[in-house]
């Protein structure tokens, strides 16, 4: 006992004569503010996080696509809050979890830590030329970043507070209010454009991934694409809006660094949104294989319910019957149920096959390659109460509309393994600047040129022309099979 007490006796002179250095000695297993912004190094590490805070539609579990006829989402996620009307402000988010999709909460806090970098990083000291250039490329990142979460917003809401500077507590008054629609548009414009002066058109290997040049032009142009929407435009239409949207486009386009890589198939048709190096990609969010929430789930939300590699799904994503009749045939006539081939999924559009596994179709990897069966009775189909209680209850996850989603499944991948999958969540491709532009093209009354960059993504995927006989028709036509699933 006395051991006891000289011990607690000692340890407290110890604390008493040593306190005020163990409280400013700096945390083992952090960095402080001073230490951030005095090493260029950690103050990039800090913008980095902004772009782990990307979400990309393959994360958690829904996709804009439920909130449209395009899909029946089997697993809700908290799209029936949009889907049944019941959205508010508590409950704006969807997917798994309330941190995807709540875009109030989820842009704003993201804005705020881009403030706190710019509040900073002029203190950041680059005394090389080079870290000169890095620091500027980062401020460049930063000006894209903040942009990009503003974009989102505005595509959502339009008319929102404009916050770019840090409120002290307590001291200074917060009244904040929704700027117009007009400054909302004008201030995306501008942050994009002081990252277009800063960043370059490609990075290193080691830095790939980062926001380019081309990525803050495209999305200045999608901005620019929604301010000359009716949407958006009160006065619509407004001409100088449409051709300033349509100008902002070109520009990506002519900076002729993105083309449409060439397909002779379906499944090569697939590979385009597998692959990262795809040369039309302008934008993506990567993925490591570390098993982790907020990973790559596209198998685990499409593939198949039933046993095998490559299956085990839940079936998340149904495509609809409606949205597969949309489909031309091949020869670009407008397909009619019954009307050419005892099998309806043959002689069509190659995106059908590309974007959707139908009945019959093989899927698996490896020796688990097999047809699936969308028929009641078969693996991966609807039964009486969702369940078939000789098969079990996976097939709880099996399709209602007898089709499962295809797009973003690498068929080389193996589900028997540890690793997540790491296929990209694509944010901009050149086949959206691409009918994009021609959207502005048709507003300006050029219908000859909205034909040809419509064809160039109809002739990528081997359909005939559009002839520009119902030009608006033909252009929407494009717009949903190319960019279906995609937000």
């Amino acid at each position: 006992m006395k051991l006891n007490k000289y011990i607690i006796y000692i340890f407290t002179v110890f604390v008493s004569l040593t306190s005020c250095n163990i409280l400013d000695v700096d945390p083992l297993d952090s960095f402080t503010d001073t230490a951030v912004w005095s090493d260029l190094s950690l103050a990039e590490a800090y913008l980095n996080t902004s772009y782990s805070r990307m979400e990309a539609e393959v994360q958690k579990g829904s996709r804009w696509a439920s909130l449209s006829d395009e899909v029946y989402q089997m697993h809700t996620y908290g799209t029936e809050n949009y889907r049944l009307g019941y959205i508010n402000c508590d409950n704006s988010h969807f997917g798994w979890d309330k941190e995807n999709w709540n875009a109030w909460n989820y842009n704003y806090r993201n804005i705020k830590e881009i403030n706190i970098f710019f509040e900073n990083i002029d203190e950041t000291p680059a005394v090389s030329e080079s870290d000169k250039e890095r620091k500027e490329q980062l401020i460049g990142q930063a000006h894209f970043l903040r942009g990009y979460f503003y974009h989102q917003l505005y595509s959502l809401y339009g008319r929102v507070p404009l916050i770019s500077k840090l409120h002290a507590l307590d001291t200074e008054v917060y009244d904040e209010t929704r700027a117009s629609l007009e400054d909302v548009a004008e201030f995306i414009v501008n942050e994009f454009d002081e990252a277009i002066k800063r960043l370059p058109e490609e990075y290193p290997a080691d830095n790939f991934g980062r926001a380019t040049k081309g990525a803050a032009m495209a999305y200045k142009a999608r901005t620019l694409l929604y301010a000359a929407s009716p949407l958006y435009d009160e006065s619509y239409p407004t001409q100088s809006k449409w051709q300033a949207a349509a100008q902002a486009h070109k520009d990506v386009i002519d900076l002729n660094i993105y083309y449409l890589k060439p397909v002779s198939d379906s499944d090569e048709y697939v590979q385009l949104f597998l692959d990262r190096d795809n040369p039309e990609i302008i934008f993506l969010k990567q993925f490591d294989q570390k098993a982790v929430v907020g990973s790559n789930t596209v198998f685990l939300h499409q593939s198949p319910p039933s046993s095998g590699s490559g299956y085990g799904g839940w079936g998340t994503f149904q495509p609809t019957h409606n949205v597969v009749l949309k489909f031309q045939n091949a020869d670009g006539t407008t397909y009619v149920p019954g009307d050419i081939n005892e099998y309806p999924w043959s002689g069509r559009d190659m995106r059908l096959k590309a974007n959707i596994l139908v009945d019959g179709d093989m899927w698996g990897y490896g020796l688990d390659n097999r047809e699936v069966q969308f028929y009641i009775g078969g693996d991966g189909t609807s039964v009486v109460d969702g369940r078939d209680s000789e098969k079990g209850s996976v097939y709880w996850n099996a399709t209602k509309t007898g089709y499962m989603m295809r797009k973003f499944m690498d068929p080389d991948f193996d589900t028997s393994g540890t690793n997540s999958y790491t296929g990209p969540g694509i944010f901009m491709r050149l086949s959206e600047i691409y009918l994009n532009y021609a959207e502005c093209l048709i507003e300006l009354g050029r219908t000859g040129d909205a034909l040809k960059y419509i064809n160039e993504v109809r002739e990528r995927a081997h359909m005939p022309k559009a002839e520009g006989i119902d030009i608006r028709a033909e252009y929407e036509y494009e717009r949903q099979i190319e960019l279906m699933f995609e937000g």
